[in-house]
């Protein structure tokens, strides 16, 4: 299994979490709450064929579409292994855990990392040509919309 980490810390979102944290006796709702806005965004952008940032994926190639089991033309979206390791029932490749001060929410397919960074045939020979990055997960900050959202879920648990 291919370990894949991304952590993205928003000073923005964690000063709305230390604020929250003055007040709440248990943060593990307001993380929870987290983590779906996290996993709706990616689930979003497997339906959009579009980045966090919202760039759309790069075409598959002739070949690409050939070999595919469906013969599907949608980027990521051949069998659905992928997308659907972040659905929302969850299963056995897909990762949300939520604790009292952290969310994590991501996979653990073995393709995920190839496909979110992209990868060279002179890197992983076994692959039939390069692979363009197509990442549905940010890399080094969250997007306008996703800290909205994030601080948005925060602010919810203020009223409960």
């Amino acid at each position: 299994m291919t370990n894949l980490t991304i952590q993205i810390e928003n000073q923005s979102v964690l000063a709305e979490l230390e604020r929250l944290q003055r007040v709440a006796v248990n943060m593990q709702p307001a993380f929870n709450s987290i983590g779906q806005e996290i996993k709706g965004f990616i689930e979003q952008g497997f339906r959009d064929l579009r980045s966090p940032e919202g760039v759309n994926w790069a075409v598959l190639s002739p070949v690409t579409i050939a070999k595919r089991t469906n013969n599907s033309s949608e980027p990521l979206n051949d069998t659905g292994v992928l997308k659907n390791s972040f659905s929302a029932q969850g299963n056995e490749f897909s990762v949300f855990n939520v604790t009292n001060n952290s969310v994590e929410v991501g996979t653990n397919r073995v393709q995920a990392t190839m496909m979110n960074f992209g990868g060279t045939k002179a890197q992983f020979p076994h692959l039939w040509g390069n692979i363009p990055a197509r990442p549905f997960m940010p890399t080094s900050q969250i997007p306008n919309l996703w800290e909205t959202a994030t601080i948005a879920a925060i602010q919810t648990h203020f009223e409960v």
